[in-house]
């Protein structure tokens, strides 16, 4: 029984840490998708309208004309459904009704046959997906966002949170300042709105359209002391640090940024007497708290 007990687990956990998993519309506060409904006959067959809903993500250069992106498609027994979403501009307003109509012209031209298609504008809402801090940046640049007010469990210990990378057209804003990425740091607290679909590993994985930044860090840190131990285990891609802070434990996560003052270095050079500030992940899988950011005072 305990072999299979710690069989189950490892495969939970495996899980959990994957990047892969199910793609599930996101909390339908943060945005909505309004629609056109087609007029054109809907005597068509069910076989030939799924041949031409089947050709929609293809068309790339007409999203592109139209400076629209694709989302999703589908038929049902009487149209198709094609999900879109504005490229720029404001990401909370719809396309208007020429718009889509012009927009739906080029699709059929494009296909070379008219068929009922119902067009659907994803738009964000004033309510954001997700209220929190920013926990952690990994290398490709996107940003690990823990909930401050939701859980996924009924003890409250397993706060929601997802990784957002965000969009080429993405909005980044502090007291109505537009910033760039690069300029955000670990510990702010911030408004983000997503793309619309999540992936649900834990944390989930989805885009992010909007971020707006409400209090930057405080540079204190979560905790801070001295190092009194550093452990490494593994090689490549399973390599993990560990380090020891006034003698408690803390596992670095593999996207963990290390600073000596404005320099960004490799956990490597983290030495037993360095006095240290560090940064949680602000969610737990195992005995450590997993941090995600070092600040060596040197």
């Amino acid at each position: 029984m305990r072999l299979l007990g710690v069989m189950v687990f490892t495969i939970v956990v495996t899980m959990l840490l994957s990047g892969c998993g199910e793609r599930k519309p996101v909390n339908g506060s943060e945005g909505s998708a309004p629609s056109q409904t087609s007029n054109k006959d809907s005597s068509i067959s069910k076989e030939e309208l799924e041949k031409y809903v089947d050709r929609l993500p293809s068309l790339e250069a007409v999203f592109k004309s139209h400076n629209v992106r694709f989302q999703s498609s589908y038929s049902d027994e009487k149209e198709g459904v094609l999900e879109i979403r504005r490229i720029g501009g404001d990401h909370s307003t719809d396309l208007s009704d020429e718009e889509k109509a012009q927009f739906k012209q080029s699709i059929y031209e494009a296909i070379g046959s008219e068929f009922p298609l119902r067009i659907s504008v994803y738009m964000i809402g004033e309510q954001p997906g997700m209220t929190g801090k920013i926990t952690a940046i990994d290398k490709e640049g996107r940003f690990l966002v823990i909930s401050s007010d939701r859980y996924l469990d009924k003890e409250e210990k397993m706060p929601d949170g997802a990784w957002y990378g965000m969009t080429d057209d993405a909005l980044i804003t502090f007291n109505g300042k537009e910033l760039q990425a690069k300029d955000v740091k670990i510990g702010s607290s911030v408004k983000v709105w997503g793309e619309g679909m999540m992936l649900t590993s834990y944390p989930g994985q989805t885009s992010g359209l909007r971020l707006e930044i409400t209090e930057l860090d405080n540079g204190i840190g979560d905790e801070s002391g001295i190092v009194t131990g550093v452990e490494k285990s593994g090689e490549g891609v399973n390599e993990e640090y560990y380090i020891k802070v006034d003698g408690i434990k803390y596992r670095l996560l593999q996207n963990v940024q290390v600073w000596i003052k404005d320099e960004n270095v490799v956990a490597s050079v983290i030495q037993i007497g360095d006095r240290v500030k560090i940064w949680f992940a602000g969610y737990e899988l195992g005995p450590e708290k997993m941090v995600t950011q070092v600040l060596i005072e040197r």
